[in-house]
């Protein structure tokens, strides 16, 4: 019995050991991507969760549609890689302002750029829902589309309700 689980662990060594450079230097550019988006929260790990829902019913969409296009994938992509640059610039900015202002001035700056992100995401999950076929109620779209533009905190009519 005892012999088993010795071969299994040495087997297991084994694995880990084959192939170590390339998992160090996968590991440490994860790490370096984790510490410039300001560390891995629930806040992240969320905002890649709908970039990956996102992503996944953009490319069922087109696919459905018949307009697959190597531009729109890398204009998708590109997307991703534009709000990782917000989210190190608001990273930035707040270690800046922290550092300077102590506790004069604190705002968290990644957390407001990452939930207006996340709703960007949800809206645009919701137009790819919606295309493929899924009622949604029209209060819930409009709901975010407020939080997004503004509305919802600065409690201004929108442009629709002055109109109306």
């Amino acid at each position: 019995m005892f012999g088993l689980v010795w071969d299994h662990l040495l087997e297991v060594g084994r694995d880990l050991l084959v192939g170590w450079l390339g998992k160090t230097i996968c590991s440490t550019i994860l790490a370096v991507a984790c510490s410039l988006l300001g560390g891995w929260d629930r806040l992240t790990s969320g905002l890649f969760l709908l970039w990956g829902f996102d992503f996944a019913l953009g490319f069922t969409r087109a696919w459905i549609d018949g307009c697959l296009s190597r531009r729109r994938f890398l204009r998708g992509l590109s997307k991703f890689f534009l709000y990782a640059a917000a989210i190190f610039a608001a990273v930035t900015l707040d270690s800046m302002l922290n550092f300077k202002a102590g506790g004069w001035l604190h705002f968290d700056f990644r957390a407001g750029i990452i939930l207006y992100l996340a709703i960007n995401e949800m809206l645009s999950i919701m137009g790819h829902l919606r295309a493929l076929g899924c009622p949604l109620p029209q209060a819930i779209v409009k709901r975010l589309t407020d939080y997004r533009d503004g509305v919802a905190f600065t409690c201004r009519p929108s442009k629709e309700r002055r109109d109306g």
